[in-house]
């Protein structure tokens, strides 16, 4: 009996695995791609990841500080573990969808002992009765029309869009504790800049000062050289306060406390660490298949449309099946003896009738979910696209842009070198020296805030092309690249 019991649960497993509902397929694109990317592109000298390639981009920039700190955030941060933790959530409820497809087995026992009254032995000597049973239980749904099988894609899709989702957090870590390194580096270095305008003009206020106490200009002379003074020391509070913010934020980016302490000044680099290698754009077609974000929203898709399969096999017949087997005795001793043995077998089928309008409703409703989830796929596609539109612009124009400050400090700094000469000579007013050390604060200043936005660019560019950019196993170390523009 056993035997044929097992047999017919075979069958009915092999019966089972038929699936209502569409099969997914990745929908069209109702934008036309183009061929290439319609920004400009620099050169490209980093090779094109492979499938599977893994490298630590960030340690071109060839910092251990910088090193330790990616480190430290994938480790700690709050965003990535929370994303870890989606993941086992959804890889536990994939789990249960899959083993819900298979039968499961209960085993049991009993035992009692019970007295009837008195007046009720009938003149039986021992009014005491027990009773032993043990038993297996064998329960199995027929999936017939693939409930089962449509909840466990459902499940293994979300599954693997959660695991994208905490690639895609990844990513997002890597490159905020990269754009804060670099944010906190130009504010380090715009503070020593203006601490260095102060010193300047410092000593420009003593030599016009010294001039009008001999005679040779007015205290108008004195009174716009010390405005030009307190000007440039007003901007060393402000200055030093983004500092603290940004530093602050990269303490809450590799969760530590927000103590704005996390970057020490006493290794100052001269300059800006040189931008990262131009990294290769591919082309627009090879997104979809890069970007973690992109696959989380198919995946999603994917589940949505597994969903309504679930849902239209509510429609027909449930089949369940129930078999069990065991012993029960009056006697302990006697519960495993051929006599004692009892089993059963029992089939079960529920149809639904007066609720198939809710049943069609809630098939309805799956219907439209996956509609929304292909427009959200469709929307994710196309800000993909215009994210990477975007880096590419930053990219390139940062560039042209940081070449051109290069130059203006240049000719600021020749300028400033030939009015202090020609002020010292009595050629020219203090309006005329004033100006051009203005200009020459400024256009150092502006040329560090370019600096830093071109590297913040091409980092920008690398996260909008997606993977594989985090770190894993077997990563490729980039060459050293630390080097000083000015």
């Amino acid at each position: 009996m056993t035997m044929r019991l097992a047999g017919l649960f075979l069958a009915l497993l092999v019966l089972g695995g038929c699936a209502a509902g569409p099969d997914y397929a990745r929908p069209e694109l109702e934008a036309d791609l183009p061929q290439q990317w319609i920004s400009p592109t620099l050169a490209e000298t980093l090779p094109a990841p492979g499938e599977g390639d893994h490298w630590r981009w960030w340690q071109a920039f060839g910092d251990t500080t910088l090193d330790g700190l990616v480190e430290s955030a994938l480790a700690h941060n709050n965003d990535l573990a929370a994303a870890a933790g989606r993941v086992l959530e959804a890889r536990a409820l994939a789990g249960g969808a899959e083993s819900a497809r298979w039968p499961a087995i209960e085993v049991g026992g009993s035992a009692s002992r019970s007295k009837i009254s008195s007046t009720q032995t009938f003149g039986l000597l021992n009014p005491y009765r027990d009773a032993f049973s043990a038993s297996a239980t064998l329960r199995y749904e027929v999936d017939l029309w693939g409930r089962l099988s449509r909840g466990k894609e459902a499940a293994t899709a979300t599954l693997l869009a959660s695991e994208q989702d905490r690639r895609t957090v990844a990513q997002a870590v890597i490159a905020g504790v990269v754009r804060s390194w670099l944010q906190i580096q130009e504010l380090e270095l715009q503070v020593a800049l203006n601490q260095r305008t102060v010193a300047n003009f410092q000593k420009n206020q003593e030599f016009v000062r010294s001039r009008y106490e001999r005679g040779l200009v007015t205290s108008l002379d004195v009174h716009l050289a010390s405005q030009n003074l307190a000007a440039a020391q007003a901007q060393g509070p402000a200055l030093k306060q983004n500092l603290a913010v940004a530093r602050r934020q990269l303490e809450i980016l590799v969760g530590r406390y927000p103590a704005g302490t996390i970057v020490s000044t006493e290794n100052l680099p001269a300059a800006l660490p040189r931008p990262l290698p131009a990294v290769p754009a591919g082309l627009p077609s090879q997104l979809l298949e890069r970007r973690p974000d992109l696959g989380a929203a198919e995946m999603r898709l994917r589940a949505s449309v597994a969903r309504i399969g679930e849902a239209k096999a509510a429609l027909y017949p449930r089949i369940s099946l129930t078999g069990s087997a065991g012993s029960s005795s009056a006697e302990l001793s006697d519960l495993f003896t051929e006599p004692t043995s009892i089993w059963s077998l029992a089939g079960n089928l529920v149809m639904p009738l007066i609720n198939r309008g809710a049943t069609k409703a809630q098939i309805k409703a799956a219907e439209a979910r996956a509609q929304q989830a292909v427009a959200g796929y469709q929307t994710a596609v196309l800000q993909a696209f215009a994210e990477v539109e975007n880096a590419l612009d930053q990219d390139f124009h940062q560039s042209a842009q940081e070449e051109f400050l290069k130059d203006s400090v240049l000719q600021a700094r020749r300028a400033v070198a030939r009015a202090e000469e020609r002020y010292g000579q009595g050629l020219d007013n203090i309006l005329v020296t004033l100006e051009t050390q203005r200009r020459l604060y400024t256009a150092e200043s502006n040329y560090l805030t370019t600096q830093r936005l071109h590297r913040t660019a091409r980092v920008n560019l690398i996260q909008a092309l997606g993977g594989p950019w985090e770190a894993s196993e077997n990563p490729h170390t980039a060459k050293n690249t630390q080097g000083a523009d000015q």
